[in-house]
């Protein structure tokens, strides 16, 4: 089945805050994750809790999407920071609906595929960004529940794949490297 993003998902965008003293929220920014997608080590609040920030909080199933600059990516808010506001770098979705994984859309939404004609739609010459606009009318493909579940233990097994192909690679080199300096001793 085929959809348009904005029948699945609601779209605002990320708030503009400035750090405060005493913080207790976290300010969740691009650089916050590394090449895999994966949330950095040393990760802090910088905002101060404040009634206009609450309404702001991020969920745990937010997808946030990093729509400016020049790698446009989805993550699924985990929760693992909390509290959390996404900032203006982000438009945050969250599902209308519980029969889409929240893990499935932003598979999709960083799927080669989709990135390309993300990046054709991007808008500027300096800073590419994607707006609401352009992103609500992306057309998904959604296959049943179990589909999306198969299709995303096998993007984590591949994700694996790699890591134990790097890590292998890695040692690999070690071990040459020791070896071959043992033949000079």
């Amino acid at each position: 089945m085929d959809k348009k993003l904005k029948d699945i998902v609601t779209i605002k965008s990320g708030l503009f805050a400035k750090s405060d003293t005493d913080p207790d929220v976290y300010y969740i920014q691009a650089t916050d994750f590394n090449s895999e997608l994966e949330w950095i080590d040393n990760l802090n609040p910088i905002l101060s809790s404040s009634h206009k920030l609450k309404k702001h909080f991020l969920r745990k199933g937010d997808i946030l999407f990093a729509a400016k600059g020049k790698d446009f990516f989805a993550v699924v808010y985990d929760g693992k920071h909390q509290p959390a506001v996404a900032s203006t770098t982000f438009l945050v979705m969250q599902m209308r609906t519980n029969h889409i994984e929240p893990a499935y859309v932003a598979w999709f939404l960083n799927h080669l595929k989709t990135q390309r004609i993300l990046s054709g739609l991007a808008k500027g010459t300096a800073i590419k960004s994607v707006n609401i606009s352009i992103l609500e009318n992306i057309e998904i493909i959604i296959p049943d529940y179990v589909k999306q579940i198969a299709i995303l233990e096998l993007f984590n097994l591949q994700k694996r794949e790699k890591f134990l192909q790097e890590s292998i690679s890695k040692l690999r080199q070690d071990y040459y490297n020791e070896l071959t300096f043992k033949l000079i001793q």
